[in-house]
């Protein structure tokens, strides 16, 4: 099984946006899908005004993330991310910490290293959509 097939569609009434797990308050997610074979994902994320994010963050799987509203500060980098920025992130790439002084929505996928065979430990599968 892989991501559902899925023309285009109004993410309003697409699932809740709930609190992501493991984060601060005022960072949520709305799944938008999820392939429960590999645990790769696409999904909005939205911080709220004041948000921080105190620590540097590596991940076991892949990233990419556009911002679609607002701005996030890149603490350690002295660096503005305003709507229109993309990040990519391979395995591994340290990243943060982050302010978001007034809100901040992006677009992320997540997914395992295509380079590498499927990892069924890669924390992507505990990260099911409820």
């Amino acid at each position: 099984m892989a991501k559902p097939e899925m023309e285009f569609s109004d993410t309003l009434p697409m699932g809740q946006w709930r609190q992501v797990k493991g984060a601060g308050e005022g960072i949520f997610e709305k799944i938008l899908s999820w392939d429960p074979e590999t645990g790769n994902l696409s999904r909005l994320v939205k911080f709220g005004s004041g948000v921080r994010v105190p620590k540097t963050q590596a991940h076991d799987f892949c990233e990419e993330v556009f911002i679609l509203e607002g701005y996030m500060i890149d603490v350690a980098k002295n660096l503005t991310a305003a709507a229109g920025y993309y990040a990519c992130r391979p395995v591994g790439m340290i990243h943060g910490p982050y302010d978001i002084p007034v809100s901040c929505l992006c677009f992320e996928t997540r997914y395992q290293d295509p380079s590498q065979p499927l990892d069924p430990d890669c924390s992507l599968y505990s990260m099911k959509p409820e």
